[in-house]
């Protein structure tokens, strides 16, 4: 009777070893797959970096845009051919998009600035 429950708990206690090894080998591939992809992301970054088309470039151009009509054709422009022009003002999540647009731009700037 003894040797039954010996050789239970033995199989037992064998069973939860391999169980927890391989929870480990789970958790160990999940962070060196989480770090290639981190990995990959710089890496496209990188390369969209400096890139006219890349996604960071083109939110640029949409505030650019917004920011000369607001100023340039509103004020400048319309007035000295004789018309009142006026751009709506950004609003809601359009408006937070465009300040960490711009705020970025001027953070890239200010570390360009450090890094010479």
């Amino acid at each position: 009777m003894l040797s039954i429950i010996f050789g239970g708990l033995t199989s037992l206690a064998t069973a939860a070893v391999t169980a927890y090894n391989k929870s480990k080998d789970v958790s160990i591939t999940a962070i060196q797959s989480a770090g290639s992809i981190a990995s990959a992301q710089a890496q496209a970054m990188t390369a969209w970096i400096g890139h006219p088309l890349s996604p960071p470039s083109i939110c640029c151009y949409g505030v650019a845009i917004w920011f000369f009509k607001a100023t340039a054709c509103d004020k400048v422009i319309g007035p000295a051919f004789g018309y009142e022009w006026s751009t709506d003002p950004l609003t809601g999540g359009t408006a937070e998009i465009a300040m960490i647009v711009i705020s970025g731009m001027f953070f890239s700037g200010i570390a360009n600035i450090i890094k010479r």
